[in-house]
């Protein structure tokens, strides 16, 4: 493959050591030069047009396409700065990119939901999937934490909260409810002090992986019978919040979505007026179909 390539993974980690940004970016520009086969310089708008088909084609969803275009788009700006004769940028946001439709998040059941955590007995892995849940951590978010991240007795009479470190190296606050509060207290009374300031730690003494935290999920949903995804239980608190009808503006800050649309999303899962509204007018047509309805 193109050295150009490994001189761009190694710009973006630089850029962004604490995303895994530079591992998709790589991926996906050495996807689209295997299926090109040309060097960058020769790469063309028609064979960007190409790929897009060739990804459509094989049925990749438009947030999938869109990426690995900005990948491409990326590694051609990088090419600019880096190279004494760089090639256009040719990938065009406008001409190239595919029109995502709305998508809902993809929450789980509470029934789902009672039967993992009734599968689950280690201390550590209650105390992970518990602030998945009820504090709607990314899976990198819960891989980061450490010791030092914890507050369990805060002053001025705040609840137990945790400092995230999120996407875009942005930092939240985010509150520990009862729940997840005696789930992290049982893990810590059991937690080995090491040299790591993980908080979560695996038998090695070492930082828990992101893989390694999905791997633990996977085996509690096996023995469950259900599939949950670690992304699903982050889903599932954005939903109950609305449920609980929490402004959207406060659970934007609880996620850590830059976007304020983003968060919006979640109301199309659960929005308590539309429920009510609903429920009314269905009782109304019922009573009005009723044979002898007496109507207001």
């Amino acid at each position: 493959m193109f050295p150009e390539i490994d001189r761009f993974h190694k710009w973006l980690r630089c850029r962004n050591p604490h995303t895994s940004t530079h591992v998709h970016y790589k991926s996906d520009v050495k996807l689209f030069f295997a299926w090109a086969g040309k060097p960058p310089a020769s790469i063309t708008m028609h064979d960007v047009d190409a790929y897009v088909a060739h990804c459509c084609t094989l049925g990749h969803a438009p947030a999938t396409v869109n990426r690995r275009l900005a990948a491409l788009r990326a590694f051609y700006r990088f090419l600019s700065i880096d190279a004494d004769d760089p090639p256009p940028n040719l990938v065009l946001h406008r001409r190239h990119a595919v029109r995502k439709g709305r998508r809902l998040p993809r929450d789980a059941s509470d029934a789902d939901l009672d039967k993992l955590f009734d599968s689950i007995t280690s201390p550590r892995d209650r105390a992970i999937f518990s602030i998945m849940l009820h504090c709607g951590l990314r899976v990198c978010e819960v891989h980061r934490l450490s010791v030092a991240n914890l507050c369990l007795s805060p002053l001025d009479g705040l609840p137990p909260s945790l400092r995230v470190h999120g996407k875009g190296n942005a930092w939240r606050t985010v509150y520990l409810s009862p729940e997840a509060l005696a789930a992290m207290k049982a893990w810590l009374a059991v937690r080995q002090a090491g040299d790591d300031p993980a908080l979560f730690t695996g038998r090695t003494g070492c930082r828990l992986s992101v893989d390694g935290i999905q791997a633990r999920l996977g085996h509690y949903c096996r023995q469950a019978g259900i599939w949950i995804t670690c992304h699903q239980l982050r889903h599932s608190f954005g939903r109950r919040m609305v449920e609980a009808s929490m402004p959207v503006k406060s659970i934007q800050r609880l996620l850590g979505h830059r976007r304020l649309r983003t968060t919006q999303t979640y109301l199309y899962l659960a929005d308590r007026q539309i429920q009510a509204e609903y429920d009314a007018a269905m009782d109304h047509v019922r009573r009005w179909l009723a044979p002898d309805a007496v109507l207001p």
